[in-house]
């Protein structure tokens, strides 16, 4: 958390508060977010915000040739007050704007990260396709899956074939999908991989559409929580009745992972 939708949600309300604006400054209150935070407040200062973009997880906020690579992790999240000081311990970066508003990171474990690039694609080359990729097709998966052992559930958190899926939506699709997360993806039918295609899809659209899931402290750029944990079929859902079957759900642990499952939708 948070993962695509609630990045995408993020990105949308970022460039609705601030487009057409420059970072001014910056402070670095914790050094440690910032990567050569030496010359980050320079690297930022007077430039133009040209572009509010998201690629997986990762926020990409475009400043002339440079791009300011933002990675929230757990508990990451942004809000806007005219004040630049530092308006509590968990603020861990600032940034003055040209309207005279201050963009404030907060993250209260601090896992968050932040890094100037001139090079985008080089930085996130490890990354996967999107979900909304024209190359994201059934055929894409299929060859993906070719020959590995790995669980379904580790196949669909892993970032270098589909980027941006989480702890979340890879549930949700499994459950979705009616498959087990243990499955093996080398043992997937045809007709199996292309219910993973479609939900993916699916599932990553409608939460995007409801703003994200709101399970823990995220809300977007605006104070306004997600809705889509109202959508939440199985994630959460421990000891309730599945929706489908009012089989009782289980927590159970797959790629080391909190993982929600009805075993009698999910069958190995």
């Amino acid at each position: 958390m948070p993962e695509l939708p609630e990045v995408e949600t993020v990105v949308r309300t970022l460039e609705t508060l601030m487009v057409g604006c420059s970072f001014t400054d910056a402070l670095v209150h914790t050094p440690s977010i910032v990567y050569h935070n030496e010359d980050f407040a320079s690297f930022v200062a007077h430039h133009q915000l040209q572009s509010f973009k998201r690629r997986g997880k990762y926020i990409l906020l475009g400043l002339g040739d440079n791009t300011l690579i933002i990675h929230l992790r757990m508990e990451g999240r942004f809000f806007i007050n005219h004040e630049f000081n530092r308006p509590n311990k968990h603020v861990h970066v600032s940034f003055k704007l040209s309207d005279g508003r201050v963009l404030h990171y907060q993250d209260t474990r601090k896992f968050g990260r932040m890094l100037i690039t001139h090079d985008v694609n080089q930085t996130l080359a490890h990354l996967g396709l999107e979900y909304d990729d024209p190359h994201f097709t059934v055929d894409y998966l299929i060859e993906s899956m070719k020959n590995k052992k790995t669980s379904l559930k580790a196949f669909l958190l892993s970032q270098s074939v589909i980027c941006g899926l989480g702890n979340i939506y890879s549930d949700e699709v499994c459950f979705r999908s009616r498959l087990h997360p243990e499955k093996r993806v080398s043992t997937l039918t045809l007709n199996e991989v292309q219910s993973i295609h479609r939900e993916i899809k699916l599932v990553l659209s409608e939460a995007i559409a409801l703003g994200g899931s709101s399970i823990r402290t995220y809300t977007n750029a605006m104070g306004i929580d997600g809705l889509f944990q109202l959508q939440l079929q199985v994630h959460m859902r421990a000891k309730q009745p599945c929706l489908v079957c009012g089989q009782i759900i289980e927590k159970t642990s797959v790629a080391n992972r909190g993982t929600y499952v009805c075993k009698q939708c999910q069958k190995l």
